[in-house]
């Protein structure tokens, strides 16, 4: 017999946010890729490098802004850091998702935010997107100080709740993680973003969340 759950960890790009146009919303074209938009700020292999110079402060390393003015400086690129940044501005969270989360939260089952993050996104979630306010507790990367799918991330994450990992829900719409959680013992569900609400109401019911419509 599996434990009820008692806390749901939850990511946030391509679950609770998304980047324009969102998933499953027509647009008159197809906005273009992050790689595809890095491309044309930086050239060839500018996207690659950034997202490996970006693990640092996804672990709370060192900021991401000088990280970004570096890679800039070596590649010899005019553009500035912040028209980099506002890549990761460009994101909206889904205020449907947000009123599941809420809901979740009404029936006295944790709600967790599990997200890797950097110093300028948290500011922009925390800031701007109002998250804190939805969550229980938020366990930004750049905080914890370990990312997924980095087993300590999920250590670190449970220690600080004091709940089993059998009594744990952890959603997210990477393959990757989802494994590694589930490799510690959480339950765990990948997330397809165009399935948007009904996907995340049927992740949580198949664990004996229900939440009513």
């Amino acid at each position: 017999m599996t434990a009820p759950i008692r806390a749901v960890l939850w990511d946030a790009d391509g679950v609770l946010q998304h980047g324009h146009p969102a998933p499953g919303h027509a647009g008159e074209q197809v906005a273009a890729s992050w790689p595809e938009r890095l491309h044309a700020i930086g050239g060839p292999g500018f996207a690659e490098a950034l997202f490996a110079a970006e693990k640092g402060p996804l672990r709370g390393e060192e900021p991401f802004r000088p990280v970004i003015q570096r890679l800039l400086e070596q590649r010899g690129l005019s553009v500035s850091a912040d028209e980099v940044l506002a890549l990761w501005d460009d994101v909206h969270v889904d205020a449907d998702a947000f009123a599941l989360v809420d809901r979740v939260r009404a029936q006295g089952v944790q709600c967790v935010l599990a997200t890797n993050q950097q110093d300028h996104r948290v500011a922009l979630m925390r800031g701007t997107l109002g998250y804190d306010a939805h969550f229980d507790r938020t366990c930004y990367s750049s905080e914890v100080g370990a990312m997924k799918p980095e087993p300590e991330y999920f250590r670190r994450v449970l220690d600080d709740l004091g709940i089993a990992a059998a009594a744990t829900l952890f959603i997210d719409d990477s393959a990757a993680n989802v494994q590694a959680a589930r490799a510690l013992g959480l339950s765990a569900e990948q997330h397809d973003p165009r399935s948007g609400v009904a996907g995340l109401r049927r992740a949580l019911a198949a664990h004996g969340v229900v939440v009513p419509a």
